[in-house]
């Protein structure tokens, strides 16, 4: 019994697909069987139920009329003899007989079991010349439509099995002779190749094929031959395309290091020029500078011109008179009235002297102040609103002659701790972009800067109603080189140092907003924490 499990376990493991061919058409032909067996075994049983009603069907015809005539005369003898053949009759289990006088049931004749389980049951009322004189009761039991059935399905069932076997065998050896084995040799050809052994031809050696009615195992086979064929065909192709890369790759390895010093060599040369350029635009953002610092000076010029021009007119009308007053005393002439006189013009003269002189040392030391705070680096704390009128004082002369008016709005006692000469250079360029951008084709206008402060930061919001800044350069308008008047003087630079010294040397950050014809709002906004930790340095 080993011997023949392991035998059939080696089949089965070296035939897979005769194996579940086999439990199909096993499991398949069960389920036939088993649904046909019972379509037979519930026409048998209605035809059993059938015969069974026509049993009791025929004692209501055959026994109802003597039942009653010998119940009538109460011959007993003759009433078991007609109970003994009811049940007679086929599957009739249970039959009685009741008596009934004066409408009261009497004495009870019966035959059979009535504690069975009668599923067919029918009772009769036995009637002699229309008087009711008694009742009979007639059951069916159906043991024995089970016992038939069951011997019946069994013998079907065994007999559908050993058909089923049979016929599954005999399936099996004719689809394992005609498909399998084939199959399975095909199978073991295939397993054997591999892209370096594709010689190996898929041949059907002991198949007798027809070429004119090729079946499914040959086209099989074909396939698979043009399937290793076209393999080979394309293992070749890639052979070849692979030693076409090598030969290709070898090309580019050599282009690669060809580009590669081309291109350090133009990356040198790229270098050279952005050092070049670097350096050229610190040189100018200096060039820019030292003309911020121009144009203050030639505003502080042309200021201390006109006081200085006052007073020398004063003093020379000072010396004029002084001589008058000298040469009248030498002649002896002078009198009391005119010596009056002479010294009312002379004390007019030494005041308008002294004013024009006292606004000239004003704008000189604003000037210099200025000069100062820009060319000395220690940062120190200044009061905001001074330092911003000091870049007004000096360049008033250019917002007169443009007709410009500016208000500031800032706490006259606010200090801050900082770098003052690079917030001159901010409030000048500015200024003097709002002069040469916003109101060279206006007739005037009106600047507002407005200073707040909180204990944490400095918020400088610069505006001015001039034309605003052309949409195109808008969003870099902070880049260097990018100016809306180059051919009016503008380097595109002074935005440029605003936002340096602003971000790197005053640690803070600016933003614009600008529509056209609406103006200009610049909004710095200078930590105060950071800026005012004093140095070591500050303390000697």
């Amino acid at each position: 019994m080993t011997a023949l499990t392991q035998l059939l376990n080696q089949y089965r493991s070296n035939n897979q697909l005769s194996y579940r061919l086999l439990i199909y058409i096993v499991t398949c032909s069960s389920l036939l069987a088993i649904l046909s067996t019972g379509a037979q075994l519930l026409w048998d049983y209605r035809a059993d139920i059938k015969t069974i009603e026509k049993g009791i069907k025929s004692i209501e015809v055959s026994y109802l009329d003597s039942l009653a005539s010998s119940l009538w005369k109460l011959d007993k003898d003759q009433i078991s003899i007609q109970l003994d053949g009811i049940m007679k009759l086929p599957d009739i289990g249970y039959a009685s007989i009741t008596e009934i006088v004066a409408g009261k049931e009497d004495a009870v004749f019966f035959r059979g079991d009535r504690s069975l389980e009668l599923p067919i049951s029918r009772v009769f009322d036995l009637h002699y010349k229309e008087t009711l004189v008694g009742r009979l009761e007639v059951g069916a039991t159906l043991d024995l439509v089970y016992e038939r059935l069951l011997h019946k399905f069994l013998v079907i069932l065994g007999s559908q099995a050993i058909k089923t076997f049979l016929v599954s065998i005999c399936i099996l050896i004719i689809v394992h002779y005609l498909v399998v084995r084939h199959l399975n040799t095909l199978s073991r050809q295939t397993h054997r190749l591999n892209l370096n052994n594709l010689d190996i031809n898929l041949e059907l050696n002991d198949k007798i094929r027809h070429p004119s009615r090729p079946d499914a195992i040959d086209q099989l086979a074909d396939t698979l031959e043009r399937m290793k064929k076209n393999i080979q065909e394309q293992v070749k192709q890639k052979r070849k395309a692979k030693d076409d890369l090598l030969h290709l790759n070898e090309e580019l390895e050599q282009r690669v290091k060809y580009r590669t010093a081309t291109l350090n060599h133009t990356n040198e040369r790229l270098r050279d020029a952005l050092e070049e350029l670097t350096e050229t635009k610190d040189k100018l953002v200096e060039s820019e500078k030292m003309a911020s610092l121009g144009q203050l000076v030639a505003g502080v010029a042309h200021e201390i011109n006109t006081p200085v021009g006052n007073a020398i007119t004063a003093a020379t009308y000072l010396q004029d008179t002084s001589r008058e007053l000298a040469a009248s005393v030498a002649d002896n002439n002078l009198s009391k009235q005119a010596l009056a006189q002479h010294c009312d013009d002379l004390q007019s003269a030494a005041e308008q002297v002294f004013r024009n002189l006292d606004q000239a040392a004003k704008l000189i030391t604003s000037f210099k102040q200025i000069a100062v705070d820009q060319s000395v680096e220690v940062a120190h704390a200044f009061n905001m609103r001074q330092n911003l009128q000091q870049v007004l004082d000096t360049l008033d002369h250019q917002l007169r002659k443009a007709g410009v008016h500016v208000d500031i709005h800032c706490d006259e006692t606010l200090q801050f701790f900082s770098y003052p000469g690079s917030l001159v250079q901010i409030y000048t360029n500015l200024i003097m972009n709002s002069l040469l951008h916003g109101f060279s084709t206006h007739g005037g206008g009106t600047i507002d800067i407005r200073i707040d402060a909180t204990p944490s930061e400095i918020t400088i919001q610069y505006r001015d109603d001039g034309r605003g800044i052309p949409e195109p350069i808008k969003h870099k308008v902070f880049d260097p080189f990018v100016t809306s008047n180059r051919s009016g003087g503008g380097s595109g630079l002074g935005t440029h140092i605003i936002y340096n010294q602003v971000t790197q040397r005053l640690s803070g950050s600016i933003r614009c907003e600008s529509e056209r014809e609406q103006g200009v709002l610049f909004e710095i906004r200078l930590p105060r924490a950071s800026t005012e930790t004093r140095d070591d340095d500050d303390l000697w």
